[in-house]
């Protein structure tokens, strides 16, 4: 069978990149964005399946070739298959967790009080939580009800069932429309909620394509005495722009790699790198989730090789790129809660291209850094930086900043005054999750880990180490539910409402921490 060419649907992840920054989401129409969001998905699948075990790929592709069915596709319905039966295998495991946890919850609740319960709070706020089926969510929502406040949440309808809605930091939960598909009708149903509920602060959990989004709503909100935790439209623009960030870091002195804008693939070739001491890479200025783990190096090793990768790439005046020096050495990536310019909430963690445990380490180079840009800038929000520690020099270069909660925030499960980050104080000083905080991880991916590395011992230690020794994201002893409803719920109603031809979803991974196909 026939894959479908990269490119196009590369061309067409670009697009609507290039729309949704731009502003122009409202022009396209609910069917345009779901076609632009099934081509990306698709080919990440396509790329996915070609890495599969040998034996697994020959035998999709001969059963595809005898039904006539597309490999792709029926790849698709035997994971989703195969992975819904590994869940109904684990579910057993996960309820008998959760009633051993809530029946010592309940016993030593008899005998001592809880050191959870939310202490009185006479300054008590209404908080309004977006991205409900994300686990950062719901540790945003477990901070503030610990605080005394109130929580509020909300998702898209396709999340309905998320299990972080029965928290018990959750007061309610509410339906909103989808951001990428009727922003209008998303940023009013906002304002409706915020009406209803006396909602006194929206905090905005986003994904990579509605930080501007919610911005806009920003203003809308102010008018009815409801504050957002949020960068305004400026400060997005040039946060989330890879070279506009990296040019204003440069400006205040902070170390960032050599980096140049190309609007155009003759640009690129033009570049001379026989002058350049280190390699660079080539990546969209904009969010890119098909790429955004790719690491290809140019030049190749040979100019015809080098001009093939280039061709390749949909380089233009409306989707620039940037060039930029490759530096070895370690990448971490870091959560940052910004107030008045000052960083008050933090921590700096190990990265890679699917980041999925979380253990703060105390770098001083990159909290010095963060600490600069937001102060510089007078930031209020969630900004989140990459970082390159180099081997050859040992500084730590600002790669890229997400202008958004990170999920590195789980590092702070234990931590009893998230909330406090988000609220004015005499005294603001920078919080880091506690020295007690153990490495979080999520159940499912662990497991997975160890299925797809069962032939190398050393890795399946690893994941047996984090399994007993880590932290699990979504359990917590005092509010079990979700742990149980995330996986066996929510997860599950995904998996079966990809299983409708109607509604199939190409899917690369199941992502527990986001809780979503992706």
């Amino acid at each position: 069978m026939k894959f479908l060419s990269r490119v196009p649907f590369i061309d067409l992840i670009k697009q609507k990149i290039v729309s949704l920054v731009s502003n122009d989401m409202i022009k396209l129409s609910p069917e345009a964005v779901e076609s632009f969001d099934a081509a990306k998905h698709r080919q990440r699948s396509i790329d996915s399946f070609e890495q599969t075990w040998p034996w697994y790929r020959q035998l999709i592709k001969s059963i595809a070739y005898s039904t006539q069915i597309p490999s792709d596709t029926l790849n698709n319905y035997v994971r989703t298959i195969g992975i819904l039966l590994l869940l109904a295998i684990l579910f057993p495991f996960s309820l008998l967790i959760t009633i051993f946890t809530i029946v010592c919850s309940k016993l030593i609740r008899l005998f001592k009080q809880n050191e959870s319960t939310p202490k009185p709070n006479h300054s008590s706020k209404r908080i309004l939580i977006s991205g409900g089926m994300m686990t950062k969510a719901l540790v945003l929502c477990r901070g503030f009800h610990r605080a005394g406040h109130k929580v509020i949440l909300v998702d898209e309808a396709i999340n309905w069932l998320t299990g972080h809605r029965w928290s018990n930091s959750v007061e309610r939960f509410y339906i909103v429309p989808s951001p990428e598909k009727d922003p209008e009708a998303y940023m009013q149903s906002l304002v409706d909620i915020v009406q209803k509920e006396n909602i006194d602060m929206f905090v905005p959990v986003t994904g990579p394509y509605h930080a501007h989004i919610d911005a806009q709503v920003k203003a809308r909100l102010k008018q009815h005495n409801c504050s957002t935790f949020h960068l305004n439209t400026d400060e997005i623009t040039l946060v989330d722009n890879k070279y506009s960030f990296t040019d204003k870091a440069r400006s205040l002195g902070l170390p960032v790699p050599k980096s140049h804008y190309i609007t155009s693939r003759r640009q690129l070739m033009d570049f001379n790198f026989d002058q350049e001491k280190r390699p660079y890479i080539c990546k969209s200025i904009m969010y890119d989730w098909l790429d955004r783990g790719a690491m290809i190096t140019l030049p190749r090793a040979t100019r015809a090789e080098t001009i093939e990768y280039i061709n390749r790439l949909p380089i233009s005046e409306e989707c620039p790129y940037i060039l930029q020096e490759f530096i070895q050495g370690d990448e971490y990536c870091t959560h940052g809660t910004c107030l008045n310019g000052n960083l008050a909430l933090f921590t700096c963690c190990h990265s890679s291209a699917w980041q999925l445990n979380y253990k703060h380490i105390d770098h001083p180079a990159i909290l010095q850094w963060s600490t600069t840009y937001v102060r510089e800038l007078k930031l209020t929000g969630h900004a989140s930086f990459d970082f390159i520690v180099s081997h050859d020099d040992g500084k730590a270069y600002g790669i890229e900043c997400n202008p958004r909660v990170h999920s590195a925030i789980t590092a702070f499960y234990n931590h009893p005054r998230i909330a406090d980050a988000y609220f004015p104080s005499d005294f603001q000083t920078t919080m880091i999750p506690l020295p007690t905080a153990r490495e979080t991880y999520w159940l499912t991916h662990e497991l997975w880990r160890i299925i797809r590395n069962i032939q190398s011992s050393d890795q399946v230690c690893q994941s047996l180490q984090r399994i007993f020794y880590g932290r699990e994201a979504i359990w917590s002893f005092d509010d079990p539910l979700p742990f149980l409803l995330h996986y066996h719920v929510h997860i599950v109603c995904l998996l079966l409402d990809n299983l409708r031809p109607t509604r199939i979803r190409f899917f690369h991974k199941v992502d527990c921490c986001l809780g979503e196909l992706s």
